[in-house]
C-alpha cells in the first residue's frame, strides 16, 4: 500500500465535524502499535488489502478508526467512513450509502437513481489510480447476511487503489480465514484494554492526576476505554475528582455497559445462559448444565463462547472480568434470589470437585463462589498475570535472595496497596508501617533461607526473569522443626507445643506435617498484581493434607486468615515485631477428612439463610424442620440430630415423618435427592 503524499479530496474546515475530530484527536491515547502499523502500511508495498479490527464492545474500535481517518486526511488520502448500523443490509442500500459518502468526499457527481455494483466500480475508477481510497466499515458484525457478497463480489473485484478497514466485535470467519489466499491479503488486529500507563495518560486529559484517584479508576475500569469515558463524566464540572461520586454512580455505569455488551446477544433465550456464565470465574458446557439443572445444547454453548467478551482459558472459558462483574451486579439487583441460587449451586459443584480432584483451580473456584467480599477482592479482582512465575531457591540462585533483601533495605518505606471490589465498591487496604518493615528486615534475611535449606522459598519473577517478590512457606518436618522453634515469629507457637505434638510435627521431609507461612514480600509494595499472584498460592496449600500456621500483627492478613476460617491460638500470641505490635498466631487443620469438613462448614455458612428461605417457600417447612433437613443433608443420624438440637430422638422422628409428607418422599435418600435437585 504505497499511499504517498496525496492531497486530493475535499474536507470543509468550518463544520462541527472538524471541531469534534480535533477534540477526539487531542484526547486520543494508546494504540501505539496499531497506529505505527497503519502509518507504515500507508508507505509500503505490502499486499495487505484489508485490515480487520476486532474486540468487545467499548474497547475503542470506533475511536481508532477516527484516528486512522485523521491520519489519512493529513496525507490527503480519501477516507470513507461507514457504519453498518446506518443502512439496511442489502446490496442496494450498501452501495447507495457508499456512493453518497463518495460524493461527499470527492468532486464526483453521483446519480443515486440507478445503483449497481458495476456503476459503483466505474465511478471509483474515475479517481486516478495513484489516488488511494480507504473504505472503513464499523460494526461489521451486523453484516452477516452480506458477508459473502461483500467478500466475493465487492472486495474481490474492487479497483487496486481501494483498501478496506473493517471493525467488529468478532474475528473474521468462514472463507476469510479458510482460504490461504485471503489470509495473505487480510490483516487481523485484536484490540485490548488500556495498560495502566495508558489509563493514566487518558485520565490526565481530564485533570485526574492524583495517585489515589488514578489507582481507584484503574481498579474500577481495568483500562476498558468506554468504562473510562463514562467514569470521567463524573469528573466534569468538578474542580477535583471525588471517589465518592464514583461510588454513587458505579452501578449505573456498569448497567449502561451491560446494555452495550448484551446487544451482541441476539436471541432472548441466550440471556439466561450468559447470566449463568457470568456467575462463574471459569466455565464449560458441563458446569453450566449442572448449575442450570438442565442440559446446555451444543449449539447454545457454541453461540455463548463465540461472544466477543468470552475467551478460552487454560481450563474452560471465561468472561472479560469487567463484563462479568457488570452482568453479575445487574442480575443481583434485578433478581437477587436467582443470583444467590446460582452462586450456591456453583459453590456446591466446586466443593464436590475439589474433594474429587484436589485441584488448586477447583478450590480457588470454590472460594470465589463463597461470596466473601474480602477474599474476592484480594484474589479475584486483579487478573492473574500468567507471565509471572515462581522460581524455587537453591544454592545456584541464593545470591538473588541476598540481592532482594539488600534492595528492600536500601528502599525501606511503609507498604500500602489497595484491593478493590467492583461489585460492592469497597476497597480493602493492605498497610504495613515503616517500623514493621524495618523490624522484618532485622529478623529475616538470606541466612534464614539457608537455615531451612532453601525449602519452601521461591522468587517471584516477571516475564523478563526479573525478581519482583519473595515468598517463604516453610514445610514443617524434622529438618525444619528446630529452626521454627528458635526463630522469631514461629517460635511462639512451636515452643508451647507438648512433646507429643512436637513428635507429630517431626515428620519425614517426604511427608511434611504442615506448613508455616513466613513471608510474602515485594520490591514494589503497591504491586497488587504481584500480591494476588503470590497469595494465590494459599489455595494449593489447603490441599496439602497438613496443618497450616501463620502469625502476623497486620490487620489485613488477620482479616484474610479469619475469613479463610483459620482458628487463633491465644497461647502463641507474641511481640516479636515490637511491644506495641502483638502478633496473633493462626492455625488450620486440613488433614485427611478434615478438608471436607472445613469446606462443608464454609458452604453451610454461605447457603444457610438462602436454603432456609427456599425450603420454607417451596415445602412450607417450619424453622425446626429446616434445621432437621439441613442436618440430614450433612448425613447426621437421628440420634446426632437430637443431640445437636437438644430434643428427644422420638421428636426428631415425628418431624422427619412430617417432612417426608410435605416433600412427598418416602425415605432419606429420596429427600436428599429432591432437595439437591432443588438447590
Amino acid at each position: 500500500m504505497d499511499f504517498g503524499e496525496q492531497k486530493i479530496g475535499t474536507q470543509p474546515e468550518d463544520r462541527i465535524d472538524s471541531f469534534l475530530s480535533y477534540m477526539e484527536g487531542d484526547t486520543f491515547v494508546g494504540r501505539d502499535e496499531e497506529l505505527e502499523w497503519f502509518k507504515n502500511q500507508l508507505q509500503s508495498q505490502d499486499p495487505i488489502r484489508l485490515l480487520h479490527l476486532h474486540g468487545p464492545g467499548g474497547v475503542g474500535k470506533t475511536y481508532l478508526l477516527n484516528e486512522y481517518h485523521r491520519i489519512a486526511e493529513q496525507l490527503g488520502i480519501i477516507f470513507i467512513q461507514l457504519d453498518s448500523q446506518d443502512f439496511s443490509h442489502t446490496t442496494e442500500s450498501f452501495l447507495e450509502h457508499l456512493l453518497f459518502q463518495l460524493e461527499t468526499h470527492t468532486d464526483i457527481e453521483v446519480d443515486l437513481e440507478t445503483i449497481s455494483l458495476r456503476k459503483t466500480f466505474r465511478l471509483l475508477k474515475v479517481i486516478p489510480v495513484n489516488q488511494p481510497i480507504i473504505i472503513s466499515i464499523d460494526s461489521y458484525e451486523y453484516m452477516d447476511s452480506l458477508d459473502r457478497w461483500f467478500r466475493e463480489m465487492f472486495v474481490r473485484n474492487m479497483p487496486s487503489n481501494i483498501h478496506i478497514i473493517l471493525s467488529g466485535r468478532q474475528p473474521l470467519s468462514n472463507e476469510w480465514i479458510a482460504s490461504p489466499a485471503w489470509r495473505k491479503v487480510v490483516k487481523e488486529m485484536e484490540l485490548g484494554d488500556f495498560s495502566f500507563s495508558q489509563t493514566r495518560r487518558y485520565l490526565a486529559n481530564f485533570n485526574i492526576n492524583q495517585k489515589e484517584n488514578v489507582q481507584t479508576l484503574w481498579q474500577f475500569t481495568k483500562g476498558h476505554p468506554l468504562t473510562l469515558s463514562l467514569a470521567t463524566i463524573i469528573a466534569e464540572n468538578q474542580n477535583e475528582f471525588d471517589t465518592t461520586l464514583l461510588t454513587k454512580e458505579s452501578s449505573q455505569i456498569l448497567m449502561e455497559l451491560t446494555k452495550q455488551w448484551l446487544k451482541e446477544v441476539k436471541e432472548e433465550d441466550m440471556h439466561e445462559y450468559v447470566e449463568a456464565a457470568a456467575m462463574l470465574n471459569r466455565f464449560d458446557q458441563s458446569i453450566l448444565s449442572i448449575i442450570l439443572k438442565r442440559d446446555v445444547p451444543l449449539k447454545v454453548f457454541q453461540a455463548l463462547t463465540s461472544l466477543s467478551f468470552v475467551k478460552p482459558t487454560k481450563q474452560g472459558w471465561g468472561m472479560h472480568e469487567l463484563i462479568r462483574d457488570a452482568i453479575r451486579m445487574e442480575l443481583k439487583h434485578r433478581n437477587p434470589d436467582w443470583h444467590q441460587l446460582l452462586n450456591e449451586r456453583s459453590a456446591a459443584y466446586f466443593y464436590k470437585k475439589t474433594l474429587a480432584t484436589r485441584s488448586p483451580l477447583d478450590v480457588a473456584s470454590f472460594f470465589y463462589h463463597l461470596g466473601d467480599e474480602f477474599i474476592q477482592s484480594v484474589f479475584f479482582q486483579e487478573s492473574i498475570d500468567t507471565s509471572m512465575y515462581l522460581e524455587p531457591v537453591g544454592e545456584y540462585n541464593i545470591h538473588e535472595v541476598t540481592e532482594f533483601f539488600q534492595k528492600r533495605k536500601q528502599s525501606q518505606s511503609e507498604s500500602e496497596a489497595q484491593f478493590y471490589n467492583r461489585q460492592t465498591n469497597q476497597s480493602y487496604r493492605f498497610y504495613a508501617s515503616l517500623a514493621h518493615n524495618q523490624k522484618e528486615l532485622e529478623i529475616l534475611d538470606d541466612h534464614y533461607v539457608r537455615k531451612i535449606d532453601y525449602k519452601g522459598t521461591n522468587l517471584l519473577k516477571n516475564k523478563h526473569g526479573i525478581t519482583v517478590g519473595l515468598i517463604i512457606i516453610v514445610p514443617i518436618n524434622k529438618d525444619t522443626l528446630q529452626v521454627l522453634m528458635e526463630e522469631p515469629i514461629s517460635r511462639a507457637y512451636f515452643k508451647q507445643l507438648s512433646e507429643k505434638e512436637r513428635k507429630e510435627y517431626a515428620a519425614e521431609p517426604s511427608d511434611n506435617a504442615g506448613y508455616f507461612i513466613r513471608l510474602f514480600d515485594y520490591l514494589d509494595p503497591a504491586d497488587t498484581a504481584a500480591r494476588s499472584f503470590t497469595l494465590y498460592s494459599l489455595f494449593p496449600l489447603l490441599l496439602t493434607g497438613g496443618k497450616i500456621i501463620a502469625s502476623t500483627p497486620l490487620p489485613f492478613f488477620k482479616e484474610l486468615l479469619e475469613n479463610f476460617g483459620f482458628d487463633t491460638i491465644p497461647e502463641a500470641t507474641h511481640y516479636d515485631y515490637g511491644e506495641d505490635n502483638p502478633s496473633t498466631t493462626y492455625f488450620l487443620d486440613v488433614r485427611g477428612p478434615k478438608l471436607a469438613t472445613y469446606l462443608q462448614h464454609l458452604t453451610n455458612s454461605l447457603s444457610s439463610n438462602s436454603k432456609q428461605k427456599v425450603l420454607q417457600e417451596t415445602f412450607s417447612l417450619t424453622d425446626r424442620e429446616v434445621d432437621i433437613v439441613t442436618l440430614i443433608l450433612e448425613e447426621k443420624t437421628n440420634a446426632a440430630i437430637a443431640k445437636e438440637l437438644y430434643i428427644a430422638e422420638i421428636t426428631v422422628k415425628k418431624h422427619i415423618s412430617r417432612i417426608f409428607h410435605k416433600v412427598q418422599v418416602k425415605n432419606r435418600s429420596q429427600l436428599i435427592k429432591r432437595i439437591m435437585e432443588l438447590m
